[in-house]
């Protein structure tokens, strides 16, 4: 597998290569800069609700001063920008890190391997109880990075089944990410973006596990009906004649021990714990990073770790998330960029005149496709609900659409193009250990992304017309 693995890596070096995101984001800054100069400068009074929140009067705007950005302004932007999110990007340090504890005691492996021990060749149960399994992981925001390494899992899946790699990217990486992207309860992207807009913590939880239900059962469908066909003839096989299926080797599987199934227990009660007082008493991110260094420290304790290896994966974890949290503060850079310049205003009311065009339970799915697009550009979650919701919060103000919803719409279309975009790294990083194309993914999963869009755009429309605040 690992001289497979150099092939592929070598075949990818000679394809598309996407600049390092940090590249995109400086390169958005310094575009936005030169835009403090084009751009003419505008204004929104801000008034305060009954209820407390901010929001900017619509009848209000007008135009100002230029204002450009100087040189010095772009370079001490990097450090507002850490500033100004530093309570996030300090969440996902800990959060990162308190993770990775969980996940260096196997218990995760060990428990998905005890699934298909169990149900053997039973395509029809085991395929959707593991993907079950894998959604709910991205929906708590545990598998977004690290399910690179349960693509081995999957493939053992595939050689049992005799099943295609495809399937083995699907019932992993796949399901991970639909439940990331429907997610009721991550803190990097929903929390963020949620924090941003000045909405409760959690709200509109019922709302997205609708639609989190309806897309997973979507996508378990497409993958089985696809995995029946293969597991029939392989030559229904999208990749039929490329692969080979890849042998696992029986040290590199996880065999489930009680310890896991204790470990397991303490995530979901502490998941349990947590949702129950996001809901009922409105808790805060402060009360998820407590909750979660005792789960994290006693998964550890129980999975046999000693404190040296605690502090060790802790800081590994942390270390992982780097990347994301420092991304944020530069994408964030991007928004005093626009507002120290006096464009995120006149932008913002350009967007409110376009989309003024349309009814609100237009303007909400328009928000939808808006998102992915920029995905395509910042492929970081976190990242991109810096970027946008300083945005999209006001205009959804003015155009008559609930903040809640145009949280939606950037929590949809960051989260579902990752399964498409040769931007997201980890969705290339996934179908090259498995063994497959991207032009052969993208035949696969194309189809179901325009499934997953309907759905998210119907959804969005019926939010509007429902009242989703």
């Amino acid at each position: 597998m690992e001289a497979k693995q150099t092939n592929l890596n070598k075949q990818n070096k000679k394809g598309f290569k996407v600049p390092n995101a940090y590249i995109i984001v400086i390169g958005i800054m310094v575009f936005v800069s030169i835009l403090t100069y084009i751009i003419p400068a505008g204004q929104y009074s801000e008034i305060t609700t009954a209820s407390g929140t901010t929001v900017l009067d619509p009848n209000s705007f007008k135009y100002v001063k230029q204002n450009g950005i100087t040189l010095w302004q772009f370079f001490t932007s990097f450090y507002e920008g850490l500033q100004k999110n530093q309570a996030i990007i300090f969440f996902l340090f800990l959060l990162g890190g308190y993770f990775k504890i969980i996940i260096d005691t196997k218990a995760v492996d060990g428990f998905i391997s005890l699934l298909i021990d169990k149900l053997g060749n039973k395509v029809l149960i085991v395929i959707p109880i593991l993907m079950l399994v894998m959604s709910l992981l991205g929906d708590a925001g545990v598998l977004i990075n690290p399910v690179v390494a349960f693509i081995p899992i999957g493939i053992l899946l595939a050689n049992r089944l005799k099943l295609d790699p495809i399937c083995a990217v699907a019932v992993t990486f796949v399901a991970a990410y639909q439940g990331f992207s429907t997610t009721q309860i991550c803190g990097p992207t929903l929390q963020t973006a949620q924090a941003i807009a000045e909405l409760p913590i959690l709200s509109g939880f019922g709302y997205r596990f609708v639609i989190w239900a309806i897309i997973f059962i979507v996508t378990a469908v497409y993958t089985m009906r696809y995995a029946k066909k293969v597991s029939k003839d392989p030559q229904n096989s999208i990749i039929y004649g490329e692969y080979e299926l890849m042998e696992v080797k029986e040290e590199h599987i996880t065999k489930f021990e009680a310890k896991h199934g204790i470990i397991m227990l303490i995530m979901l009660v502490g998941f349990g714990i947590y949702s129950y007082g996001a809901v009922k008493y409105s808790w805060g991110m402060d009360y998820m990073a407590a909750i979660f260094f005792i789960v994290g420290v006693s998964g550890g304790i129980v999975g046999g770790l000693n404190g040296d290896q605690i502090v060790k994966s802790f800081v590994e974890g942390c270390k992982e998330m780097c990347f994301s949290a420092m991304l944020m503060g530069c994408a964030a850079a991007i928004s005093i960029l626009l507002t120290e310049g006096s464009i995120l205003h006149t932008i913002t009311h350009s967007f409110a005149l376009f989309l003024q065009n349309f009814p609100s339970y237009i303007s909400a799915p328009l928000m939808y496709v808006a998102n992915v697009i920029v995905n395509f550009f910042v492929s970081s979650g976190s990242g991109q609900a810096v970027v946008v919701m300083p945005i999209m919060t006001p205009l959804s103000d003015l155009v008559g659409v609930s903040r809640q919803l145009a949280v939606c719409a950037y929590q949809f279309g960051d989260g579902l193009s990752n399964c498409i975009f040769p931007t997201n790294g980890t969705m290339m990083a996934c179908i090259a250990l498995a063994g497959v194309k991207y032009d052969k993914w993208l035949k696969w999963i194309l189809p179901l992304f325009v499934i997953w869009s309907v759905i998210i755009m119907i959804a969005l429309t019926i939010g509007v017309m429902i009242g989703i605040s």
